[in-house]
């Protein structure tokens, strides 16, 4: 499914002449010949795409744990750059963010319960700091049963006293000092809604927020997702028969993340377990998240 919406965006900007026929596809030689990869840009096109960027832009990508400028050595042989593929959510929101001052892609925040927290975005706006997370093709993996380090544990007990809706069901794995983990809301196991990485998010903004490390305590959290209804061309039989599980898919995602409402109760809750945790007395300050897609998400940073 992921892929069938990388040629969806592809078929889509082919028509409209947004790129080219010969900006794909990405080729990598090999001992025994080469393997073309359809869903991605060309070489070519991917080197200019790149060779556009501000030095600023390469180096925040260039300093993120994605890997997502270079191509990637695996067991299979090598890979196209992340950032190369038609369904690249940093493709997405770079092509979407690039032109805003003072825009930062790739922001990295430390949560103090697991590493790193990694935003694909951050700007800060008329005394607003504005978060950005963004989804294209990642919603069409499962995100059940994956493993979860134990440090987060703690946390997740927490947020299921604090809201008897929010529950999580551990299960034993087979990495150690690590747990398998479904979350569930109202009974429901959530599927494609990444709350895992979400919750990673709060940790480090909360974290930061408490530490005085944010330009100010009013926050603006935009969750993106791609919206396959749009920027998309489901014409050629071979991807044509995916539309509907696509559509349904994002639906169902949508639906997921808004169970939890708004989401304050949720940066609430781990704002005052960071500040429990951190020994430091909660700031004030004004949180506020917003769902949106890639057609109205510019809306949100004006």
């Amino acid at each position: 499914m992921a892929k069938a919406l990388d040629f969806a965006i592809r078929d889509y900007e082919l028509n409209n002449m947004i790129i080219g026929p010969s900006d794909v596809p990405y080729i990598i030689k090999t001992e025994n010949g080469k393997r073309e990869y359809w869903n991605y840009m060309s070489k070519a096109s991917w080197e200019q795409f790149k060779d556009a960027m501000t030095d600023k832009h390469k180096e925040e990508y260039g300093g993120g744990n994605g890997g997502e400028l270079e191509t990637k050595k695996t067991s299979r042989g090598l890979l196209p750059p992340k950032m190369a593929s038609f369904g690249s959510s940093s493709r997405m929101i770079y092509n979407l963010s690039k032109e805003i001052p003072g825009f930062v892609f790739e922001k990295i925040m430390y949560t103090y319960v697991g590493g790193n927290a990694n935003l694909d975005g951050y700007l800060l706006l008329d005394n607003t700091a504005v978060f950005v997370e963004a989804k294209c093709s990642e919603i069409y993996d499962t995100h059940t049963l994956f493993d979860i380090s134990n440090v987060y544990a703690e946390v997740y007990n927490y947020l299921r006293n604090k809201n008897k809706s929010f529950d999580y069901e551990p299960k034993g794995s087979k990495k150690q000092n690590y747990f398998k983990c479904t979350f569930q809301y109202d009974g429901n196991d959530i599927k494609y809604f990444d709350l895992k990485q979400l919750i990673c998010h709060f940790l480090g903004i909360s974290a930061a927020l408490i530490n005085n490390k944010i330009e100010s305590n009013t926050i603006k959290f935009i969750y993106l997702i791609f919206n396959p209804n749009y920027n998309t061309d489901f014409s050629h039989d071979a991807i044509k028969k995916y539309e509907k599980k696509l559509k349904d898919q994002y639906d169902e995602t949508i639906e997921e993340i808004e169970k939890f409402g708004d989401m304050k109760w949720l940066f609430d809750s781990i704002m005052e377990y960071q500040s429990k945790r951190l020994n430091r007395q909660i700031v004030k300050y004004n949180f506020d998240f917003y769902l949106t897609d890639q057609v109205k998400y510019q809306n949100y940073l004006k």
